[in-house]
């Protein structure tokens, strides 16, 4: 199966302080400041505005297929 570079994004990630402190004129995306990138075990996601974990994935040394590419501009 091709790996998409598009959006197929189905459940989004959230930082749990973010959305409990989000004001409601605000949608969680713009309200939260959330860092994603490769740690010595997988893949990481960070809330910079908590300095804290949302998710941490453990790829146990396995090598996963990834599409690096970007959809090009029209």
């Amino acid at each position: 199966m091709k790996i998409p570079n598009t959006n197929q994004i189905e459940l989004f990630l959230h930082c749990k302080k973010c959305i409990q402190e989000k004001p409601k004129d605000i949608s969680p995306s713009d309200y939260q400041s959330i860092e994603v990138g490769w740690t010595k075990l997988g893949l990481q996601a960070w809330c910079t505005r908590h300095d804290c974990n949302v998710m941490h994935i453990d790829f146990e040394g396995m090598q996963h297929p990834a599409n690096l590419t970007r959809e090009e501009e029209k």
